[in-house]
């Protein structure tokens, strides 16, 4: 008889009622899982208004746009299909939907129309409940880690691979961002769910809900799209277990390829309907060099995620214990079947990539948290009769969990002194009132401030953002302007339209960085050069690891 821990009992003990121990074990194990929830809610909730009302993120507002665009025009098309992110832009506006409505029985918000001014003067509006979605579906990816894991190698196990997640900077970074990252993964991992369901069963049901959740995730992120392979893994099993032939092998795949088809064109209509704007978004992101995230060679790439991003989301004690548990778990065949494909494919598809980011090793973190936990419970299971083992337990456990924790305080230091809002500070000691100022980031919290504030944009030259954002700027306008850039600044503005700027300071966010690249961008680098030569440095505001965050800053005065 197996006790409560899944270990077996040992001779001289009392063989206790089974169902009592499986009652005791699952609500111990949902009293702690209801605590690593609360914690990592909280964790994410600690610094998730960082920045506002400045958008220190840009990309947050081109998501935010689509929704208000939605909302002002009254169509369901959002207007942007980059990710495609449809799913995470319904989500906005249903957010913005409920924050007018709330403000509106509060009298806090006395129309629509004031609604946009409120908007479009703070975007702390919708931006900030925007981020409190995102947390949550970050929440119900912890909830769904823990369901999988558990399904595959247990409760305690299960528990570990939450709690690393609880504290993955990576994670929580994610939690706090207005990206369609954290919904897609949801959508990854009920994927998943459902192919261990047609994997046991091979029932109807299963493979519907699995082409559901694939389209979904399509729809919020393309390549998302591999979650399929999950599905595909499930249909394998079943073949090589002999249940099924290769004809309804063959058939149940078409089958959910046609499915998973028909849910992400019900989602996203408009891929079919504006497919004039998808080639556009979709041109536009296909970037062959960016700054800050141009790649190398696949292994180049590889190494990267694997020293860079695993170990700054993970740390390398996990990463080493998930090596472990991939061994121990060598005979689990729905993990290798249905979960491992998955992420294996996405970090080959990763390693292919001309971009690298550190957020694209999201969906790689589920399936080695699972391993590592399994791992962890099962090196305590073997010393669990020794003396040591609970110093031991506890030594494995902080060394798992230590990394992250001094990872997530040092993102959160830098998170909360940044210095885009230090350069802003100094302008406002520093320059005069009347003065104009040629910016580079949302400045939002700049507006109240007795400038002139100007942008320099794509094709039209330096422009005047409050009478930009006074004209409630649609995101199709801002994408006109940009005309395919990624960046939107001094050095990748038309060179015809740089006489448009005439500041008499400018607070350049983007110099350093392209001074740091500028073999890759000599053309960006060499308009830098050439403004600059027109005035002089009077301030560097420059980020320090784990204190204060951003880009470098240079303020140059012209006048």
């Amino acid at each position: 008889m197996a006790d409560a821990s899944g270990a077996p009992a040992q001779p001289g003990e009392a063989a206790s009622d089974p169902q009592t121990h499986r009652r005791f074990a699952l609500s111990r194990a949902g009293l702690i899982l209801l605590a690593l929830l609360v914690i990592a809610f909280l964790l994410r909730l600690r610094t998730i208004a960082f920045g506002l009302p400045a958008l220190n993120d840009p990309d947050e507002l081109m998501f935010e746009l689509g929704a208000v665009r939605m909302l002002g025009n009254g169509t369901m098309n959002p207007g942007w299909f980059g990710h495609p992110a449809t799913t995470t832009i319904y989500v906005l506006a249903l957010a913005d939907i409920l924050v007018f409505a709330g403000g509106y029985v509060t009298g806090h918000i006395a129309s629509p129309a004031h609604f946009a001014e409120l908007v479009y003067g703070d975007p702390t509006w919708v931006i900030l409940p925007g981020r409190i979605a995102m947390a949550l579906f970050a929440i119900g990816t912890l909830v769904l880690l823990y369901r999988l894991a558990r399904r595959l190698f247990g409760p305690a196990a299960a528990l570990v691979a939450v709690a690393l997640l609880v504290v993955s900077p990576l994670h929580i970074t994610l939690s706090q961002l207005i990206r369609s990252d954290m919904m897609a993964s949801v959508f990854m991992l009920l994927t998943m769910f459902a192919a261990i369901g047609y994997a046991e069963k091979g029932d109807r049901r299963s493979l519907i809900l699995a082409a559901l959740w694939v389209g979904l995730a399509m729809a919020t992120k393309w390549p998302f799209g591999m979650s399929a392979l999950a599905f595909a893994g499930a249909v394998a099993l079943r073949w090589r277990d002999g249940k099924i032939g290769v004809a309804s092998a063959i058939g149940a795949l078409a089958v959910m390829a046609a499915l998973t088809l028909v849910f992400f064109l019900l989602t996203t209509p408009y891929i079919i309907l504006d497919h004039q704007t998808v080639a556009k978004n979709l041109s536009g992101e296909s970037q062959i060099k960016h700054l800050g995230a141009t790649g190398g060679a696949p292994w180049e790439n590889g190494w990267f995620y694997l020293r860079v991003a695993l170990v700054n989301a993970l740390g390398l004690p996990t990463l080493a214990l998930a090596l472990y548990g991939a061994w121990r778990a060598r005979s689990e065949r729905l993990f290798w079947w249905i979960v491992a494909p998955v992420g294996i494919t996405f970090f080959l598809v990763l390693t292919l990539q001309t971009l690298m980011w550190e957020r694209w090793a999201l969906p790689l973190l589920f399936p080695i948290a699972m391993l590592a936990g399994l791992g962890f419970v099962d090196i305590l299971r073997r010393i669990a009769r020794r003396p040591v083992a609970g110093a031991a337990g506890a030594a494995m456990l902080a060394l798992m969990l230590v990394p992250s924790v001094l990872g997530l305080m040092s993102d959160d230091r830098e998170r909360a002194t940044d210095t885009r809002q230090i350069a802003a500070d100094w302008a406002r000691r520093n320059i005069p009132a009347g003065q104009d100022i040629m910016l580079e980031h949302f400045a939002f919290d700049m507006l109240p401030d007795p400038w002139g504030l100007y942008f320099p944009v794509g094709e039209v030259g330096c422009i005047d953002t409050r009478a930009l954002l006074q004209g409630r700027v649609r995101y199709d306008v801002i994408d006109d302007m940009r005309n395919g850039r990624s960046n939107v600044d001094y050095g990748t503005m038309a060179p015809h339209q740089r006489g448009t700027c005439d500041p008499d300071y400018a607070i350049l966010t983007q110099y350093e960085r392209y001074r740091a690249e500028r073999a890759d961008f000599p053309v960006e680098y060499a308009a830098y050069r050439e403004l600059l030569a027109k005035g002089r440095v009077v301030a560097t505001v420059t980020p320090v690891k784990g204190r204060v965050g951003g880009p470098a800053i240079t303020i140059v005065r012209f006048r």
